[in-house]
């Protein structure tokens, strides 16, 4: 952890009036030290000099007194003789003190302190009575009086060099003393200037934090989508508003250290709690590494659809109270209406690709339709009734082409599902071959493979469809001179769970990305690809295929919208899709579908039977309701002649009075779902079956395709006639009916 900057100047001053105290006080040592040598030196001097003087007295007495009583004789002056000399014998036990002394403060004594040595020696043997003096004893304490002379002037000398000495220590101390003064005053100062822009520093760091936090705070409530911070034990350490908004909470319920359990208990919907356990957020931070966010769709207890992801953080020096996650709750109601717009939008886009396709062929087939019934008309003559014929029956094929691809088309745009959960991709591939042709264009080859022995899969056939349509789409816009496009579906096993990027390269395309990175659950997968020659996408194209509105097309050309809708599509299916390609190799698109469970594909298999069509001719009252009177006279003309009595209106309100005035039952009502004023066919329908209880109804519309098998707000047992039909079926969807309502 870094330190703050008052610390460091405090263990700056620290460190630093530590090594003055440690200094000074070693030289406040040295300095007692060398005054305490000075000193004992002075008293072993003094006590020297002491001996000196009282040496050099008693030997001046002496002699003085020496004189006196020879000149006199006087027995005062032998005293005072006596006296002396016995002090002189007596000062023989102090001189080795005396000798050391003087040797220790000069060389230049030696041959004094001998002949001291020597007299004193003499002296001590003498008899202390004046007339017992030896011959020489004048000489002797002359000698003696002469050698002490000597060293008294020498330790003046020295004396006075101590001093010296001891003056010149005294005025270095001070000096030193002043020196120490003001090191430590100066210290001090900038010990204080030191914290004083470290305390200054801090207050503006202090403050910069409060604001940052303050902004930070800011921007949360600014977000548009809720916000919480959870620490590593579950409790609550920060939040925005919009959370309380977005998941519909109470408004004092959010407050610091909320635990994570206590939250969760209160999103519960319909029995099942909207956030994740506790425990499985625990085990990933146990981890201490970053994992992907964990992302869940769901409906609020406002009933508003919510994003929720949770998110791991970590301090940067991995401390463990540094740890945590972050939940975010977003409103996507209007993100996934847009969504469904957008959608939409891409849909319409691939049927103006396809439509444009489908008119130039419905041109085609008007013109062999017109032409062959000119020609008919012109062989009128009852021995032209073979070429008539010829001509009428090349119009009724061409007529029957154009059918089929008007039925493609209403496919495509209204397609329902007859088994929700499963779909034959051979079937798909069969639906597709025909209307691949029209989109891509004759400068591409397009090739479905045989997908009969491929497991059928759980997946939505309208929205499968428009998957493959839009990646056919791209592909083609990747080969703007011509090229191959192919389609094909393969069954695959995996035993443990496969990481799909794993996989090994195909045809040199070895640059991928997937839809999702987790490992694609083992199992039974169909895995189709839609294969391309073009040249190849590069990175930055590969990074962001996914992306929404990200699109490498012209201004207008494209929404962008179409990788991004495969993805959504195979991620509601709960499979991958994977983008493999390779420069000059070409582009593949895989998406992973599951395959459908055994229980989907029986019932994919078992359809409903139609009543068997009775051969019984009845005559009935038949009612037609049309608004098209060309079409309403073909179906009064085809039950006309199959022998039933028909009565017809051109909307529900002319019906409805024509079935007034009509005497007895109405067997059979064939109307038009959508008819002119406030009586549509539906309406109709359901006014009438109230008065006719037996009676079957048929409902016609251009909007219905064969696969349609139900109707909303249709009367039980009615039978659906898609238009164009013909006259066989039309009298299957009457007799069907008929044989609906009779077991009704």
């Amino acid at each position: 952890m870094a330190r703050h900057p008052a610390r460091r100047a405090h263990i700056l001053a620290l460190i630093g009036a530590g090594l003055l105290i440690v200094t000074f006080g070693t030289m406040g040592i040295e300095l007692g030290n060398e005054m305490a040598r000075h000193g004992d030196m002075d008293r072993q001097s003094t006590a020297a000099g002491s001996y000196l003087r009282a040496l050099h007295h008693a030997t001046s007495q002496a002699r003085i007194c020496h004189y006196a009583w020879e000149a006199k004789k006087q027995q005062s002056d032998a005293a005072c003789y006596s006296h002396a000399v016995t002090q002189i014998g007596d000062a023989q036990s102090g001189f080795e003190a005396f000798k050391a002394v003087h040797q220790r403060e000069g060389s230049n004594r030696a041959e004094p302190l001998k002949a001291i040595e020597q007299e004193l020696a003499r002296i001590a043997s003498w008899k202390k009575d004046a007339v017992a003096i030896p011959a020489n004893g004048e000489g002797v304490l002359a000698t003696l009086d002469d050698n002490l002379s000597v060293l008294s002037r020498v330790s003046t000398l020295d004396q006075a060099d101590r001093v010296a000495n001891m003056l010149r220590n005294t005025g270095w101390q001070r000096r030193l003393a002043l020196l120490g003064i003001l090191t430590g005053v100066l210290s001090l100062i900038a010990s204080g200037w030191v914290l004083d822009r470290s305390s200054l520093a801090a207050a503006r760091a202090e403050t910069s934090s409060r604001d940052l936090a303050l902004r930070l705070r800011a921007t949360l409530d600014s977000l548009s989508l809720g916000v919480a911070v959870f620490g590593a034990d579950g409790r609550l350490w920060h939040w925005n508003e919009k959370l309380g908004t977005v998941l519909g909470l109470e408004k004092d319920f959010l407050k610091f250290g909320l635990p994570y359990d206590a939250l969760s208990g209160v999103l519960v919907v319909g029995g099942v709690p909207l956030l994740e356990p506790f425990e499985h957020i625990e085990e990933s931070l146990a981890l201490g590494k970053a994992v992907p966010p964990v992302v869940a769709e769901c409906k609020g207890p406002n009933g508003a659809d919510l994003e929720l992801c949770r998110t791991l953080f970590f301090a940067p020096d991995g401390a463990a109270g540094q740890r945590g996650f972050v939940l975010t709750a977003a409103d996507i109601s209007m993100r996934l209406r847009s969504e469904r717009a957008l959608g939409e939008a891409q849909k319409l886009r691939a049927l103006g690709q396809l439509t444009a396709g489908i008119a130039h062929d419905f041109k085609n087939l008007l013109t062999v339709i017109l032409g062959n019934l000119e020609l008919a008309a012109d062989y009128d003559q009852p021995e032209h009734v073979e070429q008539r014929q010829e001509y009428l029956s090349a119009a009724t094929h061409a007529g029957r082409r154009s059918e089929a691809l008007t039925g493609q088309l209403l496919s495509f745009m209204r397609r329902e599902r007859s088994t929700p959960d499963s779909l034959s991709l051979s079937d798909l591939f069969s639906f597709l071959n025909g209307l691949l042709g029209r989109i891509i264009g004759s400068r591409i080859e397009v090739t479905c493979l045989d997908a009969t022995g491929v497991w059928t899969v759980r997946a939505d056939a309208a929205q499968l469809e428009s998957a493959v349509l839009n990646l056919a789409i791209n592909a083609r816009d990747a080969m703007p001179k011509g090229g191959r496009l192919r389609i094909e579906a393969h069954n695959i096993t995996f035993p443990v769970n496969a990481d799909l990027m794993s996989l090994p390269v195909e045809g040199g395309r070895n640059r991928r990305v997937v839809s999702d990175i987790m490992p694609l659950p083992a199992g039974d997968w169909v895995r189709l690809d839609v294969i391309d020659s073009g040249s190849g996408m590069t990175d930055d194209v590969l990074n962001h295929l996914f992306e929404p509105f990200f699109t490498t097309k012209a201004e207008g050309a494209g929404t962008g919208l179409g990788m991004a809708m495969v993805m959504a599509f195979a991620q509601q299916m709960r499979g991958r899709v994977m983008v493999a390609t390779g420069m000059g190799q070409g582009t593949s698109v895989s998406l992973w579908l599951p395959r459908a469970t055994a229980e989907v594909q029986d019932a994919a298999l078992t359809l409903p039977k139609l009543p068997a069509a009775s051969t019984e001719p009845r005559q009935l009252q038949v009612l037609v309701v049309e608004d098209d009177a060309a079409i309403r006279d073909i179906v009064v003309t085809i039950l006309g002649m199959a022998g039933h009595r028909v009565l017809d209106a051109a909307d529900g309100e002319q019906a409805f009075d024509v079935a007034a005035a009509a005497g007895g039952q109405i067997d059979l009502l064939v109307t038009d779902v959508n008819l002119p004023g406030p009586l549509d066919g539906l309406t109709l329908s359901r006014v009438l079956s109230d008065r006719y209880r037996s009676m079957a109804i048929v409902y016609m519309s251009g909007d219905l395709t064969p696969e349609t098998v139900s109707l909303p707000g249709a009367v039980e047992g009615a039978r659906l006639l898609a238009k164009p039909f013909r006259r066989d079926g039309l009298m299957q969807a009457v007799t069907t009916a008929l044989g609906a309502r009779a077991r009704v």
